[in-house]
């Protein structure tokens, strides 16, 4: 049962935790799926409706102002990659800021966001339960992960019973699961403007936001594998509209400004700890290779946006 968000219930000291569900109107079985997944946990879940770039992109644009640049499908060019930022981009990105609003009229002090594909895996509640009781250093904590071979270069922030809260040195992709504070939900609207760039690029990269992020190593959280519902195709993304001739390195230099503010967040200005750094185990250890129609989807996902 989704839990009653209404700004006049806000109160000092409120509740620890909301979740916080995003779903399109179409996909009930997803919806379905999250409740089965969550619902058994001691904290209430929300759903926020999605926005259907499929239905009516008036509704998808109205969210954050913006409007087609390249009409029928594109919203302008892509922040953080060399390509066009798409509708069903801007309907994904609009969901999540849905989320930070709802949350942010709520009287939660944390919400975990999830899209409708999240699967919450072995170690989820007591790890979510100890960030709470014992609080963490950070703003936004990524609990989804996708499998990959051997581990990841981080630097260690805290044990978390058979896990450890790390501040990663590569980017991490995917949204499907992520804990957020209040003051963080709030930055990340201030920040995210009409910004044109997917969810999870903005979401790693302490350059757009500022923010402390860290995830849980190894993850805790990961994507079902279902086939995507918003996916467009990398070559759509790449027709239609003018590249400048100097668009391509001007992303290139971002892109490193990224990563080297990535680097600068995870060493907290402290370069001298980069040297404590080690590899974390980034994937469970009774997670099911079977699983692996994951990552396919989110190699697709990757190549699509």
């Amino acid at each position: 049962m989704a839990s009653p968000i209404d700004a006049t219930t806000i109160a000092p000291g409120g509740r620890p935790l909301g979740l916080f569900a995003i779903n399109l109107d179409r996909s009930p079985d997803r919806w379905a799926a999250i409740e089965r997944g969550f619902s058994g946990m001691p904290w209430p879940i929300h759903r926020v409706r999605a926005v259907d770039a499929r239905g009516d992109a008036a509704e998808v644009l109205a969210v954050r102002g913006t409007s087609l640049a390249y009409p029928p499908e594109a919203v302008g060019w892509n922040a953080h990659r060399n390509r066009l930022f798409m509708l069903t981009e801007e309907a994904c990105l609009c969901g999540h800021v849905m989320a930070w609003r709802q949350f942010l009229a709520s009287d939660f002090r944390h919400a975990i966001v999830l899209e409708d594909d999240a699967v919450p895996l072995a170690g989820f509640e007591p790890v979510v339960s100890q960030l709470l009781s014992d609080g963490f250093d950070a703003d936004v904590v990524k609990l989804e992960g996708i499998y990959r071979q051997g581990g990841r270069k981080a630097i260690e922030v805290a044990r978390l019973r058979d896990h450890r809260l790390v501040r990663s040195l590569r980017p991490v992709s995917g949204a499907a699961a992520y804990l957020v504070t209040r003051p963080a939900a709030e930055r990340l609207l201030a920040r995210i403007g009409k910004a044109l760039i997917p969810t999870d690029d903005f979401l790693w990269a302490p350059s757009w936001h500022g923010l402390k992020v860290a995830d849980v190593s190894p993850f805790i959280a990961m994507q079902s594998g279902a086939a995507s519902v918003i996916a467009t195709s990398l070559k759509a993304k790449k027709a239609g509209g003018r590249k400048s001739a100097l668009r391509g390195f001007a992303m290139s230099l971002q892109r490193l400004a990224e990563r080297l503010s990535l680097y600068w967040m995870a060493c907290q200005g402290r370069p001298h700890t980069l040297l404590t750094a080690t590899m974390a185990p980034w994937v469970p250890d009774d997670y099911n290779l079977g699983n692996r129609t994951a990552v396919i989807a989110e190699d697709r996902r990757s190549s699509n946006g």
